[in-house]
């Protein structure tokens, strides 16, 4: 079993994103037309490597794609996905660190001018809106007129989720599951959205895809919640997903035991402490809780327990460490 990337979001996100079908709707129903309108019919390609910051991976994912426009020349698609707890006002500063680094990159590989065109665009999960302003100068505030050509001037595509209608992320059907997931992951109303998200028209690796990644994620949904879209399916397709969910999850926990070893020791001794204190404070642990605990690492499991000094709800304690 391939390791899985180190963060939740980023995993599913790349995913799906990797695919050069959903790539290609994506930035064609979510760049601006007049931008569409210079792309060629191909598909982007995706390019290996990152370009985000070690102390912001935790937090942004990235993607870069060559695209190829109707002049035939070539330029770059860089999307970022944000999904911080709330949006970062400094984050057309990254992008600019970013878009340097690609440059430079792609410079030093081929040693001669021009240099591509890099569209970037920054997909925000959510749950909040995005408020700041997309357009890099505006970081310097008010520029009197006659130092302006002499900054560094640029906008960003924003894909903010949260304000997109559901029947408006998407045309295709897969790729508008896959947006709605990310849209309502860290939202406390999730396990009401399940039966947008979750439809029949979806093949079921898709479904089995999107039940990973709700039932890993911050927001605690039931078992019986999770179960209920699938019962508009037929009986077999319904014992199918489930049995490969199962299967799943169990070559994960197996994986997730030889990488920890020994270590598991003192985190079986933390989980302990952290399972007595959640039931002292909120009652009974579900069965689902109680192994997302014990298949914890450290880090995560003392992370929890000191969110669950404070709060007052059980949810918040596992979505505050993971989105903060």
């Amino acid at each position: 079993m391939p390791k899985p990337p180190t963060h939740l979001h980023d995993a599913f996100f790349k995913n799906f994103m990797g695919e050069p079908e959903l790539a290609a709707r994506f930035l064609r129903e979510h760049l601006p037309s007049e931008v569409v309108e210079l792309l060629a019919a191909e598909r982007p390609e995706l390019l290996p490597g990152s370009f985000v910051d070690e102390d912001l991976a935790q937090h942004h994912s990235d993607l870069l794609f060559r695209v190829r426009l109707k002049t035939g020349d070539a330029a770059l698609a860089y999307v970022l996905l944000e999904h911080k707890s709330s949006p970062d006002a400094g984050t057309p500063l990254q992008l600019l660190r970013y878009i340097v680094r690609i440059l430079v990159k792609w410079y030093d590989e081929h040693e001669r001018l021009p240099l591509p065109v890099v569209l970037p665009l920054v997909a925000h999960q959510g749950p909040g809106d995005w408020t700041f302003s997309t357009a890099f100068i505006d970081l310097f505030g008010s520029v009197p007129e006659p130092l302006r050509p002499y900054l560094v001037s640029f906008r960003h595509v924003l894909v903010d989720l949260p304000r997109i209608r559901d029947d408006a992320l998407s045309a295709d059907t897969r790729l508008s599951a896959y947006l709605k997931a990310m849209k309502y992951a860290r939202r406390r109303d999730l396990a009401k959205r399940l039966a947008v998200i979750l439809v029949p028209e979806l093949a079921d690796m898709d479904i089995v895809r999107i039940l990973r990644y709700i039932d890993r994620g911050p927001i605690f949904v039931s078992s019986e919640c999770l179960r209920a879209p699938l019962r508009l399916l037929e009986s077999n397709r319904q014992e199918n997903i489930m049995g490969c969910v199962t299967e799943y999850f169990r070559l994960e926990l197996e994986a997730i035991g030889e990488a920890r070893g020994e270590a598991r020791g003192e985190a079986r001794g933390r989980a302990f402490a952290l399972l007595r204190l959640l039931e002292k404070r909120f009652g009974a642990v579900s069965s689902r809780i109680r192994e997302r605990i014990v298949t914890a690492d450290v880090a995560s499991i003392e992370a929890w327990f000191d969110q669950a000094l404070d709060t007052q709800d059980l949810n918040s304690v596992f979505e505050a460490s993971e989105i903060a």
